[in-house]
């Protein structure tokens, strides 16, 4: 236990709060500056006498209504903010007990390590004086409890804005028979249009040239990636875009792809084999600069080392190396980056071949402490290289989009200090609202993907994530839980998904035996899901006391309560997710169901 497990509000409440008040008061003087514009246009018809001031005033009489709902939504902002910032700072002022707290109790614990003639503090993790353990996992829980409350105010407070309906705003109709009647909230058209057009607009301008000149003009205007990052226009609308230039400028289309990579390659709507080509350059390009921290680390152990810092160092390369090795593959296309985005902690990586004779689209999302690091050691993409060496017609995409629980992003450890993080439900929430715009804008890029039938698969955290993304509107024909965790409290099977639980007698099985994880809202307890747990040497019940007295009768017809136990619970959770040849019969039944 350590400071750094501490969850950081990064917010600053207080100037959130100014922020909020400042929304407030801006709100207050637009509505002031209405009354005087509607004031002074009010009497344009004593100074202009012509035809058309009738329906010019006419035409205004918007402005006042459009200000005053313009003035709300910003004095409803302004409120959400401050309760914002009220949450926030509750959690700032937790935040800074709980360190001072854990710094109180480290001391206590080297100054017990230190009495029992114990040498060093990071060797020793399991020697604890008296009640030391109990409260090193009450300050883990505590560290949770401000982490919840922090994502949990930011979350509701994001929910907040995005209730915020744009204004429903008809403009009046004319008399004129050549104007037509706006049918739909002018506002609403004309922010729909800018945000598309200005996108629209940057690739008009990517493409107008050869794939240098593309690259050049990404140089010179950083802004335009980040645009796209932050604000792209609708899959929708850009898969129709691009199926237009594919028919009528199929070159304009190759120098996005390979000049401007760096948005083509996380681009929605933009066919699946494009983004794929498009990663492999983005793959390539990032190869020399691994190359040279190679060169670096290399030389670095040259001049002689302490042991630690060699061991440290050789860590590193043989990360950097496997990274080397993935990324290349990927530039040879031998691997099939759908997204690659390294400094936001997301990768997909697509398994197989989307085409005609594409059956079953598997959204594959891994578990607790999953990293890029975790792609790049090949160590997640097993189970859809199986079924896809076993059929070519099932494509698998293996999802990773921003931080995973417990993930160590440097070095691709698992972190067990922050195991909680997987029971995180405002987390998985999130996780669950990018698998659904995933899906959505895969099925807009892809007409084959859109005509096969669409499964997902959660090892672990991943079915968390998985039934999360159906609570927010992703479907699917049947949904599997690979040693699955749990469903979040507002999930509801859907009444066309068929629900599979498989597994073994695991460390996660275990935890949640005792009701703790999820909340007991787990596959195994939930009728809906179809479970299958296969049984392997290691495995073994512990009987339960029954409670019974010396008097009482010897022999019963009922075997006592009894809990399942292994003495591999580490290595049963993993190896659902394997290709290990211990695996191969749960693997063959999975793929009978996704076949079925």
């Amino acid at each position: 236990m350590s400071p750094s497990d501490v969850p950081a509000v990064a917010i600053d409440p207080v100037a959130l709060s100014s922020v909020a008040a400042s929304l407030h008061r801006y709100a207050d003087s637009v509505s002031d500056s209405s009354e005087r514009l509607t004031t002074r246009w009010s009497t344009l018809h004593l100074h202009y006498q012509a035809p058309e001031v009738g329906e010019l005033l006419s035409r205004m009489s918007v402005v006042p209504r459009a200000v005053d709902d313009f003035a709300a939504t910003m004095k409803r902002v302004a409120t959400i903010m401050a309760q914002l910032a009220d949450h926030l700072a509750l959690a700032r002022e937790q935040e800074k007990s709980l360190r001072d707290e854990i710094d109180t109790f480290r001391d206590a614990v080297r100054r017990f390590r230190a009495s029992s003639d114990v040498p060093e503090w990071g060797n020793t993790g399991d020697t604890w004086g008296p009640g030391q353990f109990i409260r090193n996992q009450t300050l883990l829980s505590e560290c949770l409890a401000v982490r919840t409350l922090r994502d949990t105010a930011i979350e509701e407070a994001r929910g907040d804005l995005a209730s915020i309906g744009r204004p429903d705003l008809l403009l009046p109709p004319t008399e004129s028979v050549d104007t037509p009647t706006p049918s739909i909230s002018a506002w609403a058209a004309e922010y729909d249009a800018v945000a598309d057009d200005v996108g629209f607009a940057i690739l008009e301008k990517l493409s107008a040239g050869t794939a240098d000149d593309a690259r050049a003009l990404l140089a010179l205007h950083d802004d335009w990636r980040r645009l796209f990052l932050e604000n792209a226009p609708d899959a929708a609308a850009v898969s129709t875009w691009w199926t237009q230039r594919l028919t009528t400028n199929p070159r304009a289309l190759d120098a996005l792809v390979f000049g401007a990579s760096l948005v083509i390659g996380s681009l929605g709507g933009v066919p699946p084999a494009s983004r794929v080509a498009a990663n492999a350059v983005n793959a390539k390009m990032r190869l020399p600069v691994i190359d040279a921290e190679i060169r670096r680390l290399d030389e670095a152990g040259r001049g002689g080392e302490m042991a630690a810092a060699a061991a440290e160092r050789k860590a590193t390369l043989e990360r950097l190396r496997k990274q080397r090795d993935y990324l290349q593959r990927a530039a040879d296309g031998d691997v099939q980056l759908y997204l690659y985005e390294p400094d936001s902690h997301s990768i997909i990586e697509m398994i197989g071949t989307l085409d005609d004779t594409t059956t079953d689209v598997i959204t594959y999302v891994p578990g607790t402490f999953t990293s890029v690091h975790s792609f790049y050691g090949d160590e997640v993409q097993q189970v859809g290289r199986w079924l896809q060496t076993n059929d070519s017609r099932v494509t698998t995409f293996v999802w990773k989009e921003g931080p995973f629980p417990g993930e160590d992003a440097d070095g691709g450890q698992a972190n067990l200090g922050r195991i909680l993080e997987a029971n995180d439900e405002p987390a998985a929430r999130a996780s669950g609202r990018l698998i659904a715009d995933f899906q959505r804008e895969l099925l807009c890029a892809s007409p084959q993907a859109a005509s096969a039938q669409q499964d997902a698969m959660g090892h672990s955290w991943g079915l968390a994530a998985v039934t999360s993304s159906e609570v927010a509107g992703a479907r699917y024909s049947q949904v599997h839980s690979l040693a699955g965790a749990g469903m979040p409290s507002g999930w509801t099977p859907n009444a066309d998904t068929r629900y599979f639980h498989w597994g073994y007698t695991d460390a996660l099985s275990i935890a949640q035996g005792t009701g703790v994880v999820w909340d007991g809202h787990i596959p195994t307890r939930d009728s809906s899901f179809s479970s299958h747990l296969y049984s392997r040497e290691g495995d073994f019940p512990l009987y339960l006391p029954s409670g019974i007295g010396s008097d009482a009768t010897v022999f019963s017809a009922q075997p006592p309560p009894s809990i399942p136990l292994t003495t591999r619970p580490l290595e049963n959770h993993n190896l659902i997710a394997s290709q290990d040849a211990e695996n191969q019969s749960a693997l063959e039944d999975i793929y009978r169901e996704v076949r079925k």
